[in-house]
């Protein structure tokens, strides 16, 4: 769809950090501490604000249409995808302080899950999340946010996009291999099982 434009994420953007959120699915209970919707909504949105953290809008990039945001992706290399870690934990600690703490030791399996998750390798632009409005859907948005992420990764010098589903998600799956995605590993955690999915561009 031609009208549609892609371009930094803004951090007013509410739709850019509910769309983060949606992206994230239930893995969100464990970063913000709670199955409350709105103290995950809250989180959520504040990290999205914040900078220097895998879920901030500074590494995003949403696509509109008539100034309405459509779909988001989240893209950046390995290396600083794993600098993150440590200032994520910190931003997600000060917002959440003690229930993050209590919530995390009483759900172990699914905190063991994420944090010993291994998204990606030295070498490659990572797709970390990507997320489109339920009305925007047969429009392309996503595929058009996948190309522009290649395009970011060619411009900074890398040569392979690599990204996670969850084997549930074959919808997403297929697009990802109609787009030259291929299978390469899996993930299996007690909380969650995922395919690493890689492209040479």
């Amino acid at each position: 769809m031609t009208n549609i434009s892609i371009g930094k994420a803004s951090p007013h953007s509410l739709n850019g950090a509910k769309l983060n959120l949606m992206a994230v699915g239930n893995v969100s209970h464990t970063i913000a501490g709670s199955k409350n919707p709105i103290i995950i909504e809250h989180t959520f949105r504040k990290l999205w604000q914040f900078k220097n953290n895998r879920f901030s809008h500074e590494y995003a990039y949403e696509a509109k249409l008539d100034d309405k945001t459509l779909g988001i992706i989240t893209c950046l290399p390995i290396p600083t995808l794993e600098k993150l870690v440590s200032s994520t934990t910190q931003q997600v600690l000060s917002l959440r302080k003690l229930g993050l703490i209590f919530y995390n030791l009483l759900h172990p399996i699914a905190l063991y899950s994420t944090i010993t998750l291994k998204e990606g390798f030295e070498g490659e632009y990572h797709i970390a999340s990507l997320a489109s409005m339920p009305e925007s859907r047969g429009m392309g948005v996503g595929s058009q946010l996948i190309h522009y992420a290649e395009q970011q990764a060619i411009q900074q010098g890398y040569k392979v996009v690599s990204l996670t589903v969850k084997k549930e998600n074959k919808l997403a799956a297929k697009l990802y291999s109609r787009l030259g995605y291929e299978i390469t590993s899996e993930e299996e955690k007690p909380a969650f099982s995922l395919y690493r999915m890689v492209k040479k561009i």
